[in-house]
């Protein structure tokens, strides 16, 4: 493999790693549990995290009581509310402004997937390589 396709592959791979641990402290901080682990994949203009172990244990037990649907009415507010700060964090990150953001929640097992569409452009980088 050359050289470039080495760093390539590198920076992709660190890109991917930092938008999962941002997924994950983002959904930490929100839901204050760190149970939450992350996978993040990249395709052209798509960027798919999976959570897992999403749960907090007070959801848990709302299911357990078969309130499932109190739990993901829930789970769509709250990414109503937080989209703002899951969007940023993948424009800072990659450097491309989203242009759409879909979630989807899943409570058997407890998973979610937060999908990113970005526009083809590079958004500008300021100073000091801040966006």
């Amino acid at each position: 493999m050359a050289d470039a396709e080495v760093t390539r592959d590198s920076r992709a791979a660190q890109l991917k790693l930092a938008i999962s641990a941002a997924m994950i402290e983002l959904y930490s901080t929100f839901y204050q549990h760190d149970r939450t682990t992350a996978s993040t994949y990249i395709n052209d203009n798509i960027v798919v995290c999976v959570l897992e172990n999403i749960l907090t244990e007070r959801e848990a037990a709302l299911i357990a009581e078969g309130a499932r649907g109190t739990v993901i009415d829930g789970r769509v507010a709250f990414q109503t509310d937080t989209e703002d700060e899951f969007t940023a964090a993948v424009e800072r990150l990659t450097h491309r402004r989203v242009v759409a953001f879909l979630s989807a929640n899943q409570t058997k097992p407890g998973i979610a997937c937060e999908l990113f569409f970005l526009d083809a452009a590079p958004l500008a980088v300021g100073r000091g390589g801040e966006t």
